[in-house]
């Protein structure tokens, strides 16, 4: 079995980490588990990530698909990795996509790409249902939970693997990157009702999670029991 270097991984559990690492490039955060920065606005980057199996062949992406990670993905599958999904939380990760869904699977090696069925994204391209198809990752311990979000098409993602991982995609916001905190907010909804089924639906999440990777702010690393109950008591607290 691998060893893993303890203060390697406690280094990488770090927002000094993420925020020194190259945009573009595998972040590796915990084992099997990697981080990509986007995009940066105003200061913050879109994060994606990349989850590997233990057969260390297959891979899955999770909101991976802007033109600055383009290059990562290539080095993917030149270095032999079979890309077994691209999993798109939400609608609005499209917005920041480099080409159309049918060049991003292509470049991709034809991975499939996971979507909500209530997509507002204008593209004929044929995604799997992120809801319901999501079962052909079952060996990546994935989860997936449907959530109201900002038009009602939006997921939450969560792996069994490393006791326990969530990605929230644009459903919960981390703190800023130089913020002393390490706390989780619900993003601004267009909707008064879409603001309150989220907040419902976050009061109802029940599955324990020792990391939070979110797409905006800082993660959440060896996230303990109390530390849950704050969290999710957070993105629960209606305005």
């Amino acid at each position: 079995m691998k060893t893993v270097d303890k203060m390697e991984v406690l280094h990488s559990q770090s927002a000094e980490y993420i925020q020194q690492g190259e945009t573009g490039k595998f972040l590796k955060l915990i084992p099997d588990t990697f981080l990509i920065k986007g995009k940066e606005k105003d200061g913050v980057f879109n994060q994606g990530y990349a989850i590997r199996h233990i057969n260390r062949r297959d891979i899955i992406l999770i909101d991976v698909v802007e033109e600055d990670t383009k290059g990562a993905v290539k080095k993917l599958v030149d270095e032999g990795y079979q890309i077994k999904g691209i999993l798109i939380t939400c609608d609005g990760i499209l917005d920041d996509a480099y080409a159309d869904l049918k060049t991003i699977s292509e470049d991709a090696n034809g991975a499939p790409i996971y979507a909500h069925p209530r997509n507002n994204f204008k593209d004929d391209f044929k995604t799997k249902d992120i809801t319901t198809q999501a079962n052909d990752l079952k060996h990546f311990g994935i989860k997936v939970i449907d959530l109201p979000g900002n038009g009602g098409a939006s997921v939450l993602v969560y792996s069994e693997i490393n006791d326990g991982m969530l990605f929230p995609g644009d459903d919960a916001v981390g703190s800023d990157y130089d913020s002393e905190l390490n706390t989780f907010k619900r993003p601004e909804m267009k909707r008064e009702n879409d603001d309150f089924g989220l907040a419902e639906s976050w009061n109802a999440f029940e599955d324990e999670f020792t990391y939070f990777f979110p797409r905006k702010g800082k993660p959440a690393f060896n996230v303990d029991e109390g530390q849950q109950i704050d969290i999710l008591n957070g993105l629960s607290r209606t305005k």
